[in-house]
């Protein structure tokens, strides 16, 4: 018998609005909670696969319980740790989610440089944040469109409120911008 979806909160359905998935993408999503997202992306892959991240063990447990099916057929890998893009090949993935992941804003945004090594030309890397107070997203949107800028050729953000919900999305994708030599 199949497992019943979990409700999915507005930021989670509009982050995979915006992820544009299709069937052949490899997806990495950072901080993937309870599997949630997994459990509405995984059934979308053909030949892609989905692999989720989160520091903490019981987001991890609850992730291969929702995805059980998913991950025993290897379409589906939950790993229990922080985020670290050394260990993983350059230009893996087609597309990447984070979901209220406060490191690429709040910190010094090393994690950023990150993402975009493991995302080739072409790749997406959706953000999306539900700020306890809609002033924040001003100040989120600000932030992550400086840091994101030389790592990007196109850095795009959107503010919408659903169900009550003041949300923000960056959307990051693009080889970065070529830097001009100068010339004395």
């Amino acid at each position: 018998m199949r497992e019943p979806k979990a409700l999915a909160p507005a930021r989670i359905k509009w982050a995979l609005e915006l992820l544009r998935i299709e069937k052949d993408n490899s997806i990495l999503e950072i901080g993937c909670g309870s599997g949630i997202a997994a459990q509405r992306i995984c059934p979308l892959l053909g030949r892609g696969g989905y692999m989720g991240i989160d520091r903490s063990p019981a987001a991890i447990k609850a992730s291969l319980a929702r995805n059980a099916a998913y991950a025993k057929a290897g379409r589906a890998i939950f790993i229990e740790g922080a985020f670290n893009a050394q260990d993983r090949e350059p230009a893996l993935f087609d597309r990447i989610l984070a979901v209220n992941v406060n490191a690429f804003w709040a910190g010094d945004g090393a994690e950023i440089a990150d993402v975009r090594r493991l995302m080739h030309a072409k790749s997406l890397f959706v953000q999306v944040y539900e700020p306890p107070e809609a002033d924040q997203r001003a100040k989120i949107a600000r932030t992550l469109k400086r840091r994101m800028a030389a790592y990007f050729g196109d850095v795009t953000s959107i503010k919408r409120t659903s169900s009550g919900a003041s949300l923000l999305a960056v959307i990051a994708t693009g080889a970065p911008p070529q830097r001009l030599a100068r010339s004395d």
